[in-house]
């Protein structure tokens, strides 16, 4: 029963990773629904499928922060006392208070005091944030058996080479719709099934760490075929994979995730290099970003390179979202604790907003600050936690995996944290609810890496040594028997063969 549900569990996640990206990045109201409750049906099989609670020690603490977060938004979307509200956060009080007086209601008649400026949007995140949670721990259940975490993936290899390929046709016909949909006409860049090309550069840099890691496995692998056309097959599928991968990111046009894709490459080498102790492979991810150039400036550096080299200090746009940073601190400032509320930026931002900045500001350009402005110092401190458990748990995973697969799945996710990390300072892909139901699904399914079983080991070395110390006490004859000398005794008694192991004791 638990094996037959852990491969409907890899079903469910495969399935879930292969849809999640296509409508929209996810984003519209019935693929958002539908994604949260296949995270939660995802959860309920895990329950079932898991073999003991044990297990998901390793996945406990990244998806209880997840979860903290979530009851953290219940908080704040919680009716509360005004006298508790106006210590924890003034501001709200404040721009409660305000905000009857402009409509001149009476204190009778106002709404419960809350943390949030929008309940109903902080509910909604709240599900989202508890989604994401609960998919983080299912995948861990499925990550336990190497055959379901390459299922994983592959779903996710997969579906990147269907976006660069897809947004490719369109790119070529100079398309500007997705699905039928007509889109505004902008820039022709590389946007697969996302409306913002930066946002298919926030999937595709989940995919290339993935890519990379295999390499690597393969690359071991191939030492041990004595055919060079097997060696070839092995190796040749990731570089190839990688480099398509690459280069459709370079065509997105998004400079910040091209520069966190090298940066997280980068460190992927000298990662290999420390865990096998060969420093001469250290330059071996740079090398690869620099083997992706190349085929980008080969194929067209214009639309692949030319927004990033034609960047400047004082470039326009980078000039305005310095502005807006600034702006979105000044956010956080006026809720320093819990902040403003999760998923109540939209509602939030025109507080602070500069005049000359038009429109409605849904997300800033950056996640980051939005998780520290939304979320306050408590929430932000509850995911820094919580990424520092994974982290550690990556490591351990990279320097003690059981095998080298598990080890590669460990140097996947140092990528992926990497990559999204730098990218998502800057950037807000993870607003689209596929690439965050990806990413936990991923880093999830890596955390569940198996390690080494050291302690076995030392039980059974103790062992041994015990069986060897009470036949060296059993070998001396007691000085009763007189059947030795002492002298002889001494010299005879405590001698081991080399084969400790066995205990036999070495005839005089």
């Amino acid at each position: 029963m638990i094996r037959h549900s852990g491969r409907l569990l890899t079903a469910l996640l495969t399935l879930l990773l292969l849809g999640a990206p296509l409508p929209f990045g996810g984003v519209t109201p019935w693929a958002e629904a539908l994604l949260r409750g296949l995270c939660f049906a995802a959860l309920v099989l895990a329950a079932v499928a898991v073999e003991s609670p044990a297990a998901l020690r390793p996945a406990m603490a990244p998806a209880a922060a997840l979860a903290a977060v979530a009851l953290l938004g219940l908080l704040q979307a919680a009716p509360l006392p005004a006298g508790l509200v106006a210590r924890l956060s003034p501001e709200h009080a404040r721009v409660e208070q305000q905000a009857a007086q402009l409509v001149q209601e009476p204190s009778a008649a106002r709404e419960p005091a809350r943390l949030t400026l929008a309940a109903s949007g902080t509910r909604s995140a709240v599900v989202g944030w508890a989604a994401a949670a609960a998919v983080f721990l299912a995948a861990a259940v499925a990550g336990r058996r190497r055959e379901q975490r390459r299922w994983l993936a592959c779903a996710v290899l997969a579906v990147g080479l269907f976006e660069v390929f897809f947004g490719a046709r369109d790119w070529f016909a100079r398309s500007h719709s997705i699905w039928g949909v007509e889109l505004p006409a902008t820039a022709i860049r590389l946007r697969g099934t996302f409306v913002n090309p930066n946002h298919l550069a926030a999937y595709l840099e989940m995919a290339l760490p993935l890519a990379f890691a295999w390499g690597w496995w393969a690359a071991r692998r191939a030492r041990d075929q004595p055919q060079i056309e097997r060696q070839v097959l092995l190796v040749a599928p990731p570089v190839m994979l990688w480099l398509t991968l690459f280069t459709g990111l370079s065509f997105t046009g998004s400079r910040g995730g091209l520069l966190a894709a090298i940066a997280a490459v980068t460190v992927q080498g000298v990662l290999v290099a420390r865990v096998r102790r060969r420093w001469w492979v250290a330059p071996l991810g740079a090398l690869a970003a620099l083997a992706g150039i190349a085929v980008v400036a080969w194929m067209g550096w214009r639309e692949g390179l030319g927004r990033l080299l034609a960047t400047s200090a004082w470039d326009v746009s980078w000039v305005a979202r310095l502005r807006e940073y600034r702006a979105v601190l000044t956010l956080w400032q006026r809720f320093p604790v819990t902040g403003c509320g999760l998923g109540t930026f939209r509602d939030a931002f025109p507080l602070v907003q500069p005049l000359d900045f038009r429109g409605t500001w849904w997300h800033p350009h950056s996640d980051l600050l939005e998780v520290l402005a939304t979320a306050g110092l408590a929430g932000a401190i509850l995911l820094a936690a919580g990424l520092a458990f994974l982290v550690r748990r990556l490591g351990r995973a990279l320097a003690e995996g059981g095998r080298s697969e598990d080890r590669a799945a460990a140097l996947a996710g140092f990528g992926i944290v990497i990559s999204m990390l730098l990218h998502e300072a800057v950037d807000f892909g993870l607003s689209m609810p596929g690439s965050a139901v990806t990413l936990a699904v991923l880093l999830g399914s890596v955390t569940a890496a198996r390690l080494q079983e050291r302690s076995a080991q030392r039980g059974r070395a103790g062992q041994h040594l015990s069986a060897v110390q009470a036949l060296e006490l059993e070998d001396v004859e007691p000085a009763a028997e007189g059947r030795l000398h002492g002298k002889d005794r001494r010299r005879s008694g405590g001698r081991v063969d080399r084969e400790g192991a066995h205990g036999r004791a070495v005839e005089p």
